[in-house]
């Protein structure tokens, strides 16, 4: 709760009230392992109405000032009656025991079951908690494999397919890859968890494989929920749990004997109400009430990066009274065009220790670590480690990479293949480029294409632009990269151009250092409304040298600063081609540059930024973040440094910001960004260096973390300033509970923010919503966007907007897994 508090203050500015005082009255309910309870009901029993909990365990009541008895009940536990006196607002957390209830609803359930299915999965919920009681926190080790296929890749329509066994085979293994995951897992309280990899193997291109890290996601179907975060951004429901009982419809398809113990099959598929929930069956064991095996699908709905997912579990007794998954293989695969890119992950656990006390300070942030040893494991390593037997084609593949990679390792090879990148074609040169190679030293030159030498439409008419880069990466993972262009104007006969060099000296905590320099058009405000861009008063001359340099210097505390000197000159005297401006009627009318006297500016910035609690998983020289439950802070601070090398400008600007996403369980994601910020020296404030709030577009949607949609005007602010976003992604949380909506894959967002400028009077609010639909790029079919059309309403002390309708496009990043 305290961490939400941040998010509260910022959106509850107030609160509406009528003639009478209302008081909210809420809470959390969770059962006795601190589980949030979804569904729980809550009746007010002087008014006859209540709430139920969402899918977090919350609940929220508005109740006038008296007093009420509160009725608390949910199927599978001990029903509650609490009084409260209301004269205030009330948080009242609960815990629910389990037990059986009396109630109505459970009787009336129970009516209408057409068999024992849900009795069955009752039984399993009321004994899971003495299941996972005798767990505790343990240790375990896990063997994993994973292999990937590519069947996308079509040979030449000219070409004639060699259909010989063994040519098959080499474009089959080609198209394969493999890895292999040896590690140690621990299991603590609540997130505690910290994984060792002691060896890892792979062949082949390990992109596109899931599960090469426990941490990866949690699929135990005794929890309640499962939160896979490399798969959904929102947990699904678990069938066994009390919230699977509202959530899921339940059948028993067979039942067997075994050792004079019946088994029982239950499928289990959503209801029309959940949104979260899988489809699946389950192996149940009469009289212990365990799951034995598990076998469902996750919902494609909730899946960016497949189109299918499959999981198959085993579970097995542990020690006296433990039962674990000791086997589970995940299939998936993502379709692209008549082929499609398909994968199988099997992991298997042996070697529990239940009930494990870890030394104090055991666990930490860092979940995982993998130390450069376990990329060197030899096959004896790997013959004593496997606990799943290599298949027969697998074997061959295992054979078939490491003859190919001795010999394609070779000097001969290598500098062949080094020819064949080199070589110069005139389809590189027209339109791809060309890259020359150097594969012992590990870097590229990258020289531009024809196409794009030339520039039509840029300040001043068009634009001749050359340009070249250079990269290399070093065994240590330190890399340089160097890239320089130039700009000769053909109607001005003016010549530009920039270089920028940057080298990561410190992989692991990113540590970077860049120098840039140049003579290049900029714009005073870059992320103006594209209707500003295109007007030339946004246009100077920017001659300039920096240096910049960041670091994270503690987990989760980076440092980022810069210092450039500028020569700012005016375009005013530019020759320019008037006639584009009336394709745009008045909106470019009188469309000039802004005239002004050259002068110097050096200046600098320092951004600190800490996110407290932030997890992550340590690979040899790198670092993969994995996020926090907490916000991150910041505090960034400009500064003009009068005098030094003539310049002229003298400013310092301080801003402060909050900024966080979390999940709100099954119902979406939230996004919220909080910032205030004010001159605190405006001796010398040049128009370059203003701080502007940005006009909306009339069509495009923003990016609503960052921009307003329905500003009137873009403007400067000098004084305090409060600004605040807010975006919440339901993924179809509101929409899935309609059959014929669900049908076509919807997803629903809403959101709102503020500005609060007291030196222009101005107090704005806008709220929006919108609707949005995830496609595949036609010619990348692995890429998907996300179409949308929002409605947005703002309110203003200073003008009046109407309802404005717009529409965006949002990308989904396979590297980060994120939509941008």
């Amino acid at each position: 709760m305290p961490r939400n508090c941040l998010l509260t203050l910022v959106l509850l500015t107030g609160s509406l009230t009528g003639w009478t005082q209302v008081f909210t009255v809420s809470g959390r309910i969770t059962n006795a392992q601190r589980e949030p309870l979804a569904y729980v009901s809550i009746q007010v029993k002087e008014l006859q109405r209540g709430t139920v909990t969402d899918a977090d365990g919350k609940y929220e009541l508005q109740l006038e000032a008296g007093k009420y008895d509160l009725l608390i009940t949910m199927v599978g536990y001990q029903g509650r009656k609490i009084t409260l006196v209301v004269d205030k607002n009330i948080t009242q957390h609960l815990i629910l025991e389990a037990g059986e209830s009396s109630s109505l609803s459970e009787i009336t359930v129970r009516a209408r079951t057409k068999d024992r299915a849900e009795e069955y999965i009752r039984q399993v919920i009321r004994n899971k908690a003495r299941l996972l009681d005798a767990i505790g926190p343990y240790s375990c080790e896990a063997y994993i494999r994973a292999i990937k296929k590519d069947s996308t890749a079509r040979p030449p329509k000219r070409a004639r397919p060699d259909t010989s066994e063994r040519q098959t085979m080499v474009r089959d293994f080609n198209r394969t890859a493999m890895a292999e995951i040896s590690m140690k897992y621990d299991q603590g309280n609540g997130k505690q968890v910290h994984e060792e990899r002691t060896g890892v193997s792979r062949r082949g291109n390990p992109d596109g494989l899931f599960y090469l890290s426990l941490t990866d996601g949690d699929f135990n179907l005794y929890h309640n929920s499962l939160h896979i975060r490399k798969l959904s951004a929102i947990p699904f429901i678990s069938p066994v749990s009390y919230s699977g009982l509202l959530a899921y419809r339940f059948k028993t398809v067979t039942t067997e004997k075994e050792n004079g113990r019946k088994l029982y099959t239950i499928s289990f598929r959503p209801r029309q109400l959940s949104s979260s929930a899988m489809e699946g069956e389950l192996v149940i064991e009469d009289s212990t009430w365990v799951i034995r095996t598990a076998s469902f699908q996750l919902p494609r709905f909730h899946l960016p990066e497949y189109d299918y997912f499959e999981v198959n579990q085993q579970y097995q007794p542990v020690g006296d009274s433990a039962w674990m998954i000791t086997r589970q293989t995940f299939t998936y695969f993502s379709k692209q065009g008549k082929g499609k890119v398909s994968g199988q992950t099997t992991v298997n656990y042996h070697h529990f220790e239940l009930q494990k006390t870890f030394p104090k300070g055991y666990f930490s942030n860092e979940v995982s670590a993998t130390t450069e040893e376990a990329y060197k494991r030899d096959s004896s390593f790997w013959e004593a480690t496997r606990t799943e037997p290599l298949t027969p084609q697998e074997v061959q593949f295992i054979r078939y990479k490491d003859s190919i990679y001795h010999a394609t390792h070779t000097k001969t090879y290598l500098d062949s293949l080094d020819r064949l990148t080199n070589k110069v074609t005139w389809k590189k040169i027209v339109f791809m480029g060309q890259l020359i190679y150097n594969r012992e030293k590990d870097r590229t030159w990258a020289l531009p294409t024809l196409v794009g030498l030339y520039q039509p439409i840029s300040f001043g008419g068009a634009r001749i632009l050359p340009s070249i880069g250079y990269w290399r990466t070093y065994p240590n993972k330190k890399t340089i990269r160097v890239w320089a262009n130039l700009s000769y104007g053909l109607r001005n006969k003016d010549l530009n151009g920039s270089v920028s060099v940057a080298h990561m000296y410190n992989p692991f905590n990113r540590g970077y250092v860049r120098v840039s320099g140049g003579r290049e058009f900029q714009a005073v405000f870059a992320g103006d409304a594209w209707i500003n861009q295109l007007k030339r008063s946004n246009v100077y001359l920017n001659n300039a040298i920096g240096v910049a340099h960041g670091l994270e210097i503690a987990n989760g505390l980076f440092l980022h600063t810069d210092l450039d000197f500028a020569l700012r000159r005016s375009v005013a005297d530019y020759k320019i081609n008037d006639k584009i401006d009336s394709l745009f009627g008045d909106i470019l009318k009188e469309n000039q540059a802004i005239p002004f006297e050259p002068y110097n500016a050096l200046y600098g910035k320092i951004k600190l930024a800490y996110t407290p609690g932030q997890r992550y998983i340590r690979e040899p020289r790198q670092k993969t973040i994995l996020g926090s439950d907490w916000p991150t802070f910041y505090a960034l601070w400009r500064k003009g440094i009068p005098g030094l090398l003539g310049s002229k400008v003298d400013f310092d600007y301080l801003e402060f910001g909050i900024e966080q996403q979390f999940a709100l369980s099954h119902a979406g994601v939230s996004n919220y960004s909080v910032l205030t910020g004010s001159f605190l020296n405006q001796r010398d404030l040049r128009l370059v260096d203003y701080k502007f709030q940005r006009r909306g577009d009339p069509i495009l949607w923003l990016n609503p973390q960052e921009a307003f949609q329905s500003l009137d005007s873009t403007f400067p602010v000098f004084r305090r300033f409060y600004q605040a976003h807010y975006l919440h992604e339901f993924n179809g949380y509101l929409l899935n509970k309609i059959p014929l909506l669900k049908k076509l894959e919807l997803r629903e967002v809403a959101g709102g923010g503020f500005l609060v400028a007291p030196e222009r009077n101005l107090r704005y609010g806008e709220v929006f919503a919108g609707i949005e639909r995830v496609f595949k790029w036609p010619f990348a079919p692995l890429a998907k966007f996300k179409l949308g059309v929002y409605v947005v309403g703002s309110v203003a002390n200073q003008f009046r907007n109407p309802v404005q309708f717009k529409v965006g496009i949002t990308s989904w990043d396979r590297i980060n897994l994120k939509w941008r």
